[in-house]
């Protein structure tokens, strides 16, 4: 029997089916299903006809699945919420068994395959979520666009707005970033900038943060704002962190193993360099590992739904959860190749 991993985000929404083998059976995606921005109806929607997507591609029914885990944003954190959520969650499944948590839990399942470990989410939003040796978790960050999420796509895209804004003007010298926006949005005075912000993106999250994607561009130009721009965010980054670590009871002489995940770090060295040296320099007390990811959010969720499943009947051991790890690194490789 299937287990099913839903991982949520502010731009899109992934699921997957494996079995007990570390078998990918099957993935859909679908729009984003954030209600705080999309509201509740849009998430019922989102998450409805992507377990329907999700199920028809692997030829089963509901009944079939065995455990479910389902990765929502800003989920816990409005707690007059909670109920409502799972309510609809469980309407759509049949009741079938299943457990939600926050998006970010399922970028910690995916990045870490479920082991002790920090992970940092940059994507339309950014969060810090990890689980010490004893099991215990904290997090840290994510607090919406408005207040917080800094080093998120959004954040940086805001930013790069801005730094075009100054050089317009004259308060900073102009750069190759001003040159890029002019011509990617074929502006033919600058205050046009503002119709493109207001009309043609919306304000929306999810388009503002894509315009992480130019400061990227400009960075790789060598463009030393844009640049600052991705040391800022490590900067962010590395202080969340530090704070789940003095959150949780890492022991010091233990290697504490953090990673990431979301559209931010395709970035690459211009995020993961400076990020290593703010961690070198901001958290010396522990030995701090900075790994790449060894899943995607998403079959980190399936993986979850799975290890869930297992620890409530006879358990799994270590060796088991290697096995499925390997197996499933595997699927995704063959996944990808065949999209």
């Amino acid at each position: 029997m299937p287990y099913l991993g839903v991982d949520g985000g502010g731009t899109k929404t992934a699921f997957m089916l494996i079995n007990k083998k570390g078998e990918i059976i099957a993935t859909a995606k679908k729009e984003s299903c954030h209600y705080k921005s999309e509201g509740l109806n849009k998430f019922k929607d989102v998450i409805d006809k992507g377990v329907y997507k999700v199920c028809e591609e692997a030829g089963i029914n509901l009944a079939d699945l065995s455990y479910s885990f389902l990765g929502i944003p800003c989920y816990g954190e409005y707690q007059a919420d909670t109920p409502i959520l799972e309510n609809i969650i469980k309407n759509i499944l049949a009741n079938k068994d299943f457990e939600c948590d926050n998006d970010a839990k399922a970028g910690w399942a995916g990045s870490l395959a479920c082991q002790p470990g920090i992970n940092i989410v940059a994507g339309t939003g950014a969060i810090g979520f990890g689980v010490d040796d004893s099991g215990n978790s904290a997090r840290a960050s994510g607090w919406g666009y408005f207040v917080g999420d800094e080093g998120s796509g959004y954040w940086l895209g805001k930013q790069l707005l801005s730094l075009f804004t100054k050089q317009s003007d004259g308060r900073m010298a102009k750069t190759y970033l001003y040159d890029l926006i002019r011509s990617e949005f074929e502006l033919e005075e600058d205050f046009e900038l503002l119709t493109l912000v207001y009309d043609e993106l919306e304000l929306k999250r999810s388009n503002i943060s894509r315009l992480a994607l130019l400061a990227s561009r400009a960075a790789q130009k060598g463009d030393e704002e844009a640049r600052k721009l991705f040391r800022e965010a490590a900067c962010e980054h590395s202080l969340t962190i530090k704070a789940i670590i003095e959150k949780l009871n890492f022991q010091d002489s233990d290697d504490i193993t953090v990673s990431y995940s979301g559209g931010v770090f395709n970035a690459g060295d211009l995020l993961l360099n400076p990020l290593q040296e703010y961690i070198e320099k901001y958290i010396k007390e522990y030995q701090v590992k900075l790994i790449k990811p060894i899943l995607q959010p998403v079959t980190g969720a399936a993986l979850y739904a799975l290890y869930l499943d297992y620890q409530k009947k006879q358990g799994i051991d270590t060796a088991e959860l290697q096995n499925l790890i390997e197996n499933l690194q595997q699927e995704e490789e063959r996944y990808i190749v065949k999209q």
